[in-house]
């Protein structure tokens, strides 16, 4: 991966996006607040684009790998803001396998470069 000298503030910003995503996430949950819970999945989505376009920007060679798991993190972002303006449980599915299947091409993609 090529850092660029803006992508460790960028980063901390997502890791503290993702931080703050599971503390509203933990108070929806346990307080049943529709409006934290339509926020969480906004939240959702926002991490998920932002990951998956940190991801594109920080590869110089990216790689079938790299490049669906950017794609599909976006995608899946994107899809979760239908599923919430749409109330649909099936775009609300399938953005999350398309998260699912970019972490899980980024995860195979730093795996198969390190062996």
């Amino acid at each position: 991966m090529n850092a660029t000298a803006g992508s460790t503030a960028r980063s901390r910003a997502i890791v503290a996006l993702i931080l703050g995503y599971f503390a509203l996430l933990a108070y929806a949950t346990v307080t049943n607040d529709p409006l934290a819970l339509t926020v969480a999945a906004f939240g959702f989505g926002i991490i998920a684009i932002a990951v998956g376009a940190l991801l594109y920007q920080q590869v110089t060679d990216p790689g079938p790998a790299l490049l669906v798991a950017a794609g599909s993190l976006v995608a899946g972002g994107l899809l979760q803001f239908v599923a919430v303006l749409a109330a649909s449980a099936v775009a609300d599915g399938l953005s999350s396998l398309l998260v699912f299947l970019g972490v899980g091409c980024y995860v195979y993609a730093v795996w198969s470069r390190s062996t």
